[in-house]
C-alpha cells in the first residue's frame, strides 16, 4: 500500500473538505517560503502567512515545519508517478523513435526541476542536516517507478537490453541528479536550463539505456 500523506507522523488528518483545502494550501505555501528562504530560515509564520491561514490553523494539521516538508516531499512522488502515468498514456509516442522519447523526458524532467527550485535547495540543506532518511522512501519509490515506466515502455519495443529497468532507474536518477546540480548553483530565479544540456543528457541517457540514437 502506497503512504499517504495523512500516515505521516505529525501529519493530523484532514478528514473534512475545508480542512483538506487548507492542508494543500499550506503544503504549497511552504514550498514557496522554502523557495525564499530555504529551510532553517522558514519559520510556521510565514507559511501560515503565506497560505493566508492563522498559526493556530496550521498547528491543527501539522506538528511542526519538518511535518509539511515530509508532506511535501511525498507530494513531490505522487505527483512523478502521475506524471510518468499520464506521458506513457499518450498515444503519440506509439509511433515516435524511443530517443525522440526519451529526450521529450529529460526536458520534462528538466522543467519539473525548474519549477520547483525551493524544495530541492530545502532538500538538500535537511539532507545535509542529516535528517534525508525522512524523505528518501518517497523519493526513491518515485524513482524507481519512473525507471520501471520506462523500462515497460523499451521492453515492449525489444530494446534496451538484459538489464533494462536497472538501467533506466540508474539513468533517470543521473539525470535527475544532474539537473538539481545546476539548479542548486543558479541564483538567477528565472534561470532555465540550456537547450544544449537536455540535447546533452538525452543523448547520454539513450547510448547507456542501447537506444538506437536519432538520425542527424
Amino acid at each position: 500500500m502506497e503512504p499517504r500523506i495523512e500516515d505521516i507522523d505529525g501529519v493530523i488528518p484532514a478528514n473534512q473538505a475545508r480542512s483538506r483545502e487548507a492542508q494543500a494550501r499550506l503544503i504549497k505555501a511552504g514550498e514557496q517560503v522554502f523557495a525564499k528562504k530555504g529551510y532553517d530560515e522558514a519559520h510556521v509564520t510565514d507559511i501560515a502567512a503565506a497560505a493566508g491561514c492563522s498559526i493556530g490553523s496550521f498547528y491543527r494539521r501539522f506538528r511542526d515545519k519538518e511535518a509539511l516538508f515530509r508532506a511535501l516531499a511525498l507530494q513531490f512522488g505522487e505527483r512523478t508517478h502521475e506524471n510518468f502515468d499520464r506521458f506513457f498514456a499518450m498515444p503519440q509516442w506509439r509511433e515516435a523513435p524511443s530517443a525522440e522519447v526519451i529526450h521529450v523526458l529529460v526536458e520534462n524532467t528538466a522543467r519539473r526541476i525548474q519549477r520547483h527550485p525551493g524544495f530541492f535547495r530545502a532538500l538538500f540543506q535537511r539532507t545535509l542536516a542529516g535528517a534525508g532518511q525522512l524523505y528518501r522512501p518517497a523519493l526513491l519509490a518515485a524513482d524507481e517507478y519512473s525507471g520501471r515506466k520506462l523500462a515497460d515502455f523499451l521492453r515492449a519495443r525489444d530494446e534496451g537490453g538484459e538489464n533494462v529497468e536497472e538501467a533506466c532507474i540508474m539513468g533517470l536518477r543521473t539525470v535527475q541528479a544532474a539537473l538539481i546540480h545546476r539548479v542548486l548553483h543558479e541564483q538567477n530565479p528565472a534561470y532555465s536550463v540550456p537547450t544544449f544540456a537536455v540535447d546533452s543528457l538525452a543523448q547520454m541517457l539513450t547510448l547507456y539505456l542501447g537506444v538506437t540514437p536519432p538520425r542527424r
